[in-house]
This record gives structure tokens, sequence and C-alpha cells, in this order.
């Protein structure tokens, strides 16, 4: 099996890195790790241009491939890398292998507002004091009505196993944790399972001491 390489970003801020670093820890696969600083030098970027057609990290190597777009990665790791050898990244189950889908979609297209008032940098490194927009607030009522429908009480986990889409919606959730906003009595607990995984505390060792 050919090596693989993970470009990250030496700030360790970008939830699509972590997205990609946790799945590849939940398949306990080698890897090396690069994380050139961002903006990417202009000779790495040529390169990864030149490779994988897109100039930006997340990229995974493997071998002759080099992808990036974080859950075109992790799919395709999901493939390369499957049960019952590896531990599964997405549902068994056709349907519910659709909605994890669903989910990580939406973690990509939506909550901009949420996303600009709560950067990962106030999840992985000093919260932030600011009070929500008028927009942040909405995709936060937004974000908490969907994990609602997917995160039963009680639950670890969305589907009949865990997920990377899990690792999505756990940070997704994190952004209002982290900074003391409000969420709902499960949901926290959801959240706070997933930054209790080996694979979420592996990217987490990497953070910085001070931000």
């Amino acid at each position: 099996m050919s090596e693989l390489t993970l470009y990250g970003e030496s700030d360790w801020v970008s939830p699509w890195v972590f997205h990609v670093l946790v799945a590849l820890e939940e398949l306990g696969v080698r890897y090396k790790l690069e994380t050139p600083p961002l903006p990417l030098p202009a000779d790495r970027k040529a390169e990864l241009q030149r490779r994988g057609g897109f100039g930006k990290v997340p990229m995974l190597v493997h071998g002759e491939v080099w992808l990036s777009e974080s859950s075109a990665i992790s799919e395709y790791l999901a493939e390369q890398f499957a049960p019952p050898k590896y531990p599964r990244l997405l549902p068994e189950r056709s349907d519910q292998r659709a909605r994890a889908r669903q989910v990580m979609s939406f973690m990509r297209t939506s909550l901009f507002g949420l996303r600009e008032d709560r950067p990962t940098s106030s999840v992985f490194g000093r919260p932030d004091p600011r009070p929500l927009s008028d927009k942040a607030k909405a995709d936060a009522a937004e974000l908490v009505r969907i994990a609602s429908h997917f995160v039963a009480p009680g639950k670890t986990q969305m589907f009949d196993t865990w997920s990377v889409a899990d690792a999505d919606l756990g940070l997704g959730l994190m952004r209002l944790v982290a900074n003391s906003d409000p969420v709902p009595s499960h949901l926290l607990d959801y959240a706070l399972a997933q930054w209790g995984r080996r694979s979420v505390a592996k990217y987490l060792s990497y953070q910085p001491t001070t931000r």
C-alpha cells in the first residue's frame, strides 16, 4: 500500500484539515504530515496545483493520487481502507450514509454568519467574547435545530455507528460550546463526546500552547 501524506496548515485552525486528520486517525493508518504556512508559499501552491489540480489544503497524497476537498478525501479513504480490515468512516446503511453526506454538505455550505462570529480559532484557541450578530444567532438556531433532528438525547452519534460526519457536526456545535453560547444539554453532551475521541485528541495535541 502506498504511503499517505496529509498536507495541512501550520496554524491548526482549518475545520477541513481537522476532518481529514480525524478520518486518518480513526482508520489507524500510517501517514506523514506536512504543515506549510498559509497562505501557501508560491512554490508549494504551484506543486499542489500541478499534482492535484487545486492549490489548497487539505491535500491527501496516496501514491499517484493527489486529492483535495475534505469530504472527497474522507470518501476516498472510506473506499480505500474499508471494513472489515479498517474501521468504518461512513454508515453501513445506504440511507444513513446519504444522511451523513447531507450533514457534511450542510456544514460546508451554510452557517457563514456563525463561522464568522465563532471561527475555529475560538474553538481551538481563545474564546471570542463578542456577542453573536443577528445572522450568527439565526445560524446557531438552525444548527441546533438540525443537530437535534439527528441526535437523540443520550446519543453520542447520529447513526447506528459513529461516522466522520459526527466530527463535523461536533465541531460545529463546539463553535457555540467553546464560547459559552447556549446549547441544549443533550447536544452539549454529544459535542463533548466527539471532543473525547482519541482521533480528535490527536488533532488537539498539535494546537499551539498560546494564540
